[in-house]
C-alpha cells in the first residue's frame, strides 16, 4: 500500500506515479521481520489473531444502520435523498451496502487506507460508489497541489481526482494518507507466525514422544539402525500420534510430561494473540480468548469495544462522508450517521430499568422506549414525564391550575356567604369592592386584565340577580378557564 508524505522531497523526486513498484518496495510492502517471517497483508490474514481482529472490525462497522439525516434547528430527522439505498441498500450493480462497507474497513485494518470511486449521473448526483483495492493506489499532487490517485491494478490503470474518489485515511502520519496497521505490528505479526511455523515443523518433522525407551545395554549398529527406521516411519509427524511402538532387546518405557519448553510454546502463541488484539484494540474474548473471561467483564468489555474502538471509526468514516460524498450545499444541510444503539444493548432487565430511569427523569418518552424495542408507538405517550407522581408537564400544569382555581373559589363563595350573612343594605357596596380585589388576585395569579374583568362583571349581575347558588357552582371551573 502507498504511503504520501507531502513534505519530504525525496519522495517528490523518487516516487512518481508511474513508480508504484518502488513506492511499494520504498515502505516495506512486504516486509522481512526479526523473526525471519515475511509478513504481507496476505500472510498476515494467515494468523487467526489478525483474521478474526479485522474480522470483527469489518463486520460491525458494516452491519450498523447508516442513513442521512437533516439539521432541523435543535433537532435532527430523517431525510429521504440518495445516499440512503448507496449506503443502505446496495451502491453499484454488483454489491450489497454490506459488502461495500466491510470491504472497506478491511482495507482500513489490513492496509490503513480505503479509496472507492464516485460515479455521477447527468444531473450532478452520485448514482454510483465503486470499490477500489487499497493495494493498488499511490497518492501523489499534481503540478497544482491537488492530490491524485493512481491506480494500478491489472487491466484496470487509471488516474482520479480528488473529486472522483471518497478516501477514508486511519491513523496517519502525515494527515494525507494512514499508517498500515499490518506493518505496523509486523514484529508482532512476524512472531505468531515464527511461533506457529516452529509449532507445524514439530508436527511434521519432529519425535516427540509421550515415552523414553531406556536399555541396560548398549544397541548394535544393525538393533540401533532398525529402531532409527521404526521411529522415522510410524512416530514422526502428526499422522503418527497414537500408534504403537514396538519395544525390543529390554528396553523399558517412561512416561514422559509436558516440559517447560511445551508450556511455553503455548503460552507464547496465547501472547501473540492478545499482542495482536492489542494493535486493533479488540477485546480479547472477541477473538476467542476467554482464559480471564467473565459474565460481568465480558458485558463492560463488548461497552468499551463500542465506545473506544468502534466509535473512533465511526466519526473516522462519517467525517469523510461529510467531505466526499455531500456537495458543498448540502454540507450545512445534511450529515451522515451510524446507529450504535443495537450495540450497546444489554439483558432485558437491564434495558427495561434505563428506560425506567430515562422516563422518570423527563429526558425520554414512552414512545422514544418503544422504538428503541422495536415497537410501534402509541397515542398519548410522547409528552415527557415527571419524576412526582409519574405525570407529564401538561398533566402537571393542569393540576395546579386547577388547585389554584379550587382555592380562588373557596375564597369567593366564602367572602360571598359572610356578607351575605351581615346583612344590610350596604350589601352590594361591600361586594363591589370585594370583586375589586379578587380582580387584582386573579391577574396576580395569571389571568389577563381582559378575561379577570370580564369575570368580575359577570359575577356582579349574577349576585345582584341573586344567583348565589350558581356562583358557587360554577367559581372553580370558571377561575380555571382564565388563569
Amino acid at each position: 500500500m502507498s504511503q504520501f508524505n507531502p513534505w519530504s522531497k525525496d519522495y517528490m523526486k523518487n516516487l512518481t506515479l508511474k513508480d508504484g513498484d518502488n513506492f511499494n518496495r520504498s515502505f516495506n510492502y512486504s516486509s522481512k521481520t526479526q523473526s525471519g517471517a515475511m509478513v504481507s497483508d496476505a500472510s498476515a490474514l494467515t494468523q487467526s489473531a489478525v483474521y478474526a481482529c479485522v474480522r470483527v472490525l469489518s463486520e460491525t462497522v458494516a452491519s450498523l444502520p447508516l442513513r442521512v439525516y437533516e439539521v432541523d434547528g435543535e433537532t435532527r430527522k430523517g431525510v429521504d435523498h440518495p445516499l440512503n439505498r448507496l449506503l443502505g441498500v446496495t451502491p453499484n450493480g454488483e454489491q450489497t451496502a454490506f459488502e461495500l462497507r466491510e470491504f472497506q474497513m478491511t482495507c482500513l485494518g489490513l492496509r490503513g487506507n480505503a479509496y472507492a470511486q464516485k460515479l455521477y449521473s447527468n444531473r450532478g448526483v452520485i448514482g454510483e460508489i465503486n470499490p477500489l483495492n487499497s493495494a493498488y493506489m499511490n497518492v501523489d499532487r499534481d503540478s497544482a497541489g491537488r492530490l491524485v490517485f493512481d491506480y494500478q491494478e491489472t487491466n484496470n490503470n487509471k488516474v482520479y481526482s480528488v473529486d472522483e474518489i471518497w478516501r477514508i485515511a486511519a491513523l496517519g502520519s502525515n494527515g494525507v494518507t494512514g499508517l498500515s496497521p499490518i506493518q505496523q505490528a509486523r514484529e508482532s505479526i512476524g512472531t505468531a507466525m515464527a511461533v506457529e511455523g516452529h509449532g507445524a515443523s514439530v508436527f511434521k518433522n519432529g519425535v516427540n514422544p509421550s515415552i523414553v525407551l531406556s536399555s541396560d545395554g548398549v544397541l548394535s549398529d544393525v538393533a540401533f539402525d532398525r529402531l532409527r527406521e521404526q521411529l522415522e516411519t510410524n512416530s514422526a509427524g502428526f499422522g503418527n500420534a497414537g500408534k504403537p511402538f514396538l519395544a525390543e532387546g529390554g528396553m523399558k518405557p517412561y512416561t514422559v510430561s509436558m516440559t517447560n519448553q511445551d508450556a511455553q510454546f503455548i503460552e507464547s502463541r496465547k501472547f501473540q494473540a492478545e499482542d495482536i488484539a492489542r494493535w486493533y484494540r479488540v477485546p480479547p474474548h472477541m477473538i476467542g480468548l476467554l482464559d480471564r473471561a467473565t459474565f460481568s467483564n465480558i458485558e463492560q468489555q463488548s461497552i468499551d469495544f463500542v465506545v473506544n474502538t468502534i466509535r473512533p471509526w465511526l466519526v473516522r468514516i462519517e467525517a469523510t462522508m461529510m467531505r466526499d460524498l455531500l456537495s458543498p450545499q448540502e454540507q450545512g444541510r445534511y450529515f451522515l450517521s451510524h446507529t450504535v444503539e443495537g450495540l450497546l444493548r444489554g439483558d432485558t432487565k437491564t434495558r427495561y430499568e434505563a428506560y425506567g430511569s430515562g422516563i422518570d427523569k423527563g429526558w425520554l418518552t414512552r414512545n422514544e422506549a418503544r422504538l428503541l424495542e422495536n415497537r410501534q408507538p402509541i397515542d398519548g405517550l410522547d409528552e415527557p414525564v415527571l419524576p412526582v407522581n409519574v405525570q407529564t408537564v401538561s398533566e402537571r400544569e393542569q393540576n395546579l391550575q386547577n388547585s389554584l382555581a379550587e382555592v380562588l373559589a373557596d375564597q369567593e363563595s366564602n367572602a360571598l356567604r359572610q356578607e351575605r350573612n351581615k346583612g344590610g343594605d350596604d350589601f352590594g357596596d361591600r361586594m363591589v369592592i370585594f370583586y375589586s380585589k379578587f380582580k387584582d388576585r386573579l391577574v396576580n395569579y395569571g389571568a389577563s386584565t381582559e378575561d379577570a374583568t370580564k369575570y368580575v362583571l359577570t359575577r356582579a349581575e349574577q349576585v345582584e340577580s341573586g344567583q348565589f347558588d350558581k356562583i358557587e357552582r360554577s367559581a372553580q371551573l370558571k377561575i380555571a378557564e382564565i388563569l
